[in-house]
């Protein structure tokens, strides 16, 4: 079974955004070492999270790397993200008990095997794209993190995810403005893809469907905000404890 793993905003100035989500009273941790930053993230806990990232303009040129390497299908996910203006721009799944998730160490690798789970998904009836992409970044303390992730050919779809290896998430997140968990994300969903994203999110009930004429993030419910707020294109509303 599957079940929400993070959103993702994608912003212009990272930097500024930054200012903006932590004068809103929360905490964030940045994706990289000082300078390098291309995301940070908004933990709860163990419980998914927010990210917010950034891809450079000068990278346009890499879809077509994307496309070599990992095929038209990731590609055209790249460039969904890439061409996103400071809006709420995708969300991913993940394995809700890592029951279907291996961690792999060979020749000094470690890839964390998410093929049970693409069987899963396949079994389903939705087409994913071949490769599943096996990457790994490095937090803002310097040491690696691996994870793998797999894209459905409908890009409109989230795309589903492993946790990180070794894990990543901050335990010890205290939000000044009271926020504990991602209590629920509406998504309007357009007639092409709400079949197989129905299939995809049934077992989290966190994650609604609105059936509209596209799909797109609408809302985002956040356990124990002391305020609504907005970010970006999509209200934040403070959900109740």
């Amino acid at each position: 079974m599957l079940k929400l793993s993070h959103i993702s905003c994608r912003v212009d100035n990272l930097y500024e955004v930054a200012k903006q989500v932590e004068e809103m009273g929360f905490t964030i941790e940045w994706g990289g070492l000082p300078g390098k930053e291309n995301n940070f993230f908004i933990w709860f806990g163990d419980e998914a999270f927010l990210e917010v990232f950034c891809i450079k303009r000068k990278f346009a040129p890499l879809v077509v790397a994307m496309q070599l390497v990992y095929g038209t299908v990731p590609a055209k996910k790249w460039w969904r993200w890439f061409s996103a203006k400071n809006m709420w721009c995708d969300f991913a799944l993940e394995d809700d008990n890592d029951n279907m998730t291996k961690i792999v160490r060979k020749n000094k690798k470690t890839i964390v095997d998410i093929e049970s789970i693409k069987k899963y998904v396949k079994d389903m009836g939705i087409n994913v794209a071949p490769k599943t992409l096996h990457w790994k970044r490095k937090n803002c303390k310097g040491k690696y993190a691996n994870y793998s992730y797999f894209i459905p050919r409908n890009v409109k779809l989230p795309f589903i995810v492993s946790r990180y290896e070794p894990r990543q998430k901050s335990l010890e997140t205290v939000h000044q403005n009271g926020a504990k968990k991602i209590a629920y994300i509406k998504i309007e969903v357009g007639k092409q893809e709400y079949k197989e994203l129905f299939k995809l999110v049934k077992d989290d009930d966190r994650i609604q469907l609105i059936k509209g004429r596209d799909t797109h993030i609408c809302e985002i419910g956040i356990e124990g905000l002391s305020n609504s707020i907005k970010i970006c294109n999509v209200l934040i509303k403070a959900v109740e404890v």
